[in-house]
C-alpha cells in the first residue's frame, strides 16, 4: 500500500473488479493512500475561500456579525473531523491555523504588521490548536459516557507505548482509559 513499485492485485466485489484509487472521500474527509492529507487540506481552502466573499474586506456586515459568521460557518468548515485528522503522523492543524489567521486579519482589516497574538486577543478567539483540543475532548467524553456499550469500550483500545501519539496523549486526557 505504502510502497512505490507494488502493484496490487485485481479485486472483484461481485464479480465486478473494484478500481485502485489514490484517495476516497468518505464522510467529507479526503483519504490517500499516504495519509498526508494533501488533498483534503486543497479541499478546505477550496471551501474556504467559496465563502470567503461572505466577509471580505468590503463586506457591509459590522465585527460583531462577521465573528459570529466565522465561529458557526468558517471555523466549522476548518475543524470538521478534526478530532480524528489531527491523530495523523502528518498533522494538518498548523495549515488549518493559517487559514484561521488570513480569516481574522481579512475580518478586522489588519495590516501586516499587526501581530496574530494581538487580532486574537483583541477578539477573545481561541487559537485553531485550543479549539481542536476542546473538540477532543468532548467527543471522548461523550465516547466514555455513549448508552452503547460498544462504543464506550472503543476508547480502551488504544493504549500509549511512548511511540505514537493518540487522542488523550494530544488533548492531554486526564481520564485513566483503563480502570484499575
Amino acid at each position: 500500500m505504502f510502497l512505490t513499485n507494488h502493484n496490487p492485485d485485481n479485486l472483484e466485489r461481485f464479480g465486478e473488479p473494484i478500481k485502485w484509487v489514490t484517495e476516497v472521500k468518505y464522510l467529507g474527509l479526503i483519504i490517500d493512500n499516504k495519509l498526508t492529507s494533501r488533498q483534503h487540506i486543497s479541499y478546505l481552502k477550496e471551501k474556504f475561500y467559496l465563502c470567503l466573499p461572505l466577509i471580505g474586506r468590503r463586506s457591509s456586515l459590522s465585527l460583531q456579525n462577521e465573528l459570529i459568521l466565522f465561529k458557526q460557518v468558517l471555523r466549522s468548515i476548518l475543524t470538521y473531523a478534526a478530532p480524528i485528522w489531527d491523530l495523523q503522523p502528518h498533522p494538518i492543524g498548523k495549515k488549518v491555523q493559517i487559514l484561521q489567521n488570513k480569516l481574522l486579519r481579512i475580518i478586522v482589516n489588519a495590516p501586516w504588521f499587526i501581530r496574530n497574538s494581538v487580532i486574537y486577543s483583541d477578539l477573545k478567539i481561541e487559537s485553531m490548536d485550543d479549539h481542536i483540543q476542546k473538540l477532543s475532548r468532548k467527543l471522548f467524553t461523550e465516547i466514555l459516557s455513549h448508552s452503547n456499550s460498544l462504543v464506550a469500550n472503543q476508547i480502551e483500545f488504544t493504549e500509549n507505548n511512548g511511540r505514537y501519539r493518540y487522542p488523550y496523549v494530544t488533548t492531554k486526557w486526564s481520564v485513566r482509559l483503563k480502570p484499575p
